[in-house]
């Protein structure tokens, strides 16, 4: 499982699972760091470290991928997506001044092993898709998704407090009504206050995109149970 701030060394190893067919990748198109930089001080022995004159980072190679493509820029695409209030190269190596582009070199002679195929990947997307539909917190994402886009681009606020209050208060009731309604779901006695929620330790929050992922891992188990089946 992989997001937009997956960089560097885990997006490398997200696309090498990816490349080599060894594990289906979940989750956001990764941040895009496919670069290597060194970092040098340019102080020098006659400055006897009193004075320091700072330091220079200088982009030193590039990494690439088995199958010719580098992991700059456009990162690792997941398999199976997850829902995002990013735009396609937001908050990546695509807004950073001067960043090197996405290019690729020769494919290299690798065997993959086979365990994710094209079939296979379209069978667990649509269950995925299938069973966020009626998720009630993967509603809760929506509407959270929905919201951020609203106001994201906003270069403004409000300086009435009127309008404050009312805005603080309209998300405290959304949190709370939502905190009610896994309460229930639970078993718990519906809260007055988001405070009361806060004194107890049996309100934590659950993690959609992980139970997600956790699904979609028995979908690939009984997949491969079924073609075994098959087989035979």
């Amino acid at each position: 499982m992989v997001d937009r701030y997956s960089a560097s060394a885990s997006e490398i190893f997200a696309a090498t699972l990816q490349d080599y067919d060894r594990a289906l990748i979940v989750g956001e198109s990764t941040f895009g760091k496919g670069t290597v930089q060194q970092h040098k001080s340019l102080g020098r022995i006659y400055d006897m470290y009193e004075k320091p004159i700072g330091h220079v980072q200088y982009t030193i190679a590039k990494f690439y991928r088995i199958n010719g493509g580098s992991t700059q820029l456009k990162g690792v695409t997941p398999d199976l997506r997850f829902p995002s209030a990013l735009e396609p190269g937001e908050y990546g190596e695509s807004e950073e001044k001067n960043a090197l582009p996405w290019d690729k070199v020769p494919v290299a002679q690798y065997n993959t092993l086979g365990n994710i195929s094209p079939s296979l990947i379209s069978n667990l997307d649509a269950k995925h898709k299938a069973r966020i539909s009626t998720d009630t917190e993967f509603s809760y994402i929506y509407e959270d998704i929905n919201e951020f886009k609203k106001h994201h681009k906003d270069k403004t606020i409000s300086l009435v407090e009127s309008e404050r209050v009312a805005s603080s208060e309209l998300d405290d009731k959304r949190h709370l009504d939502r905190a009610n309604a896994r309460r229930v779901q639970q078993g718990l006695e519906v809260v007055k206050s988001l405070d009361d929620i806060e004194t107890t330790d049996d309100s934590k929050l659950p993690d959609a995109f992980l139970d997600e992922t956790a699904y979609i891992t028995l979908d690939m188990a009984d997949a491969e149970k079924m073609a075994k089946a098959t087989a035979k």
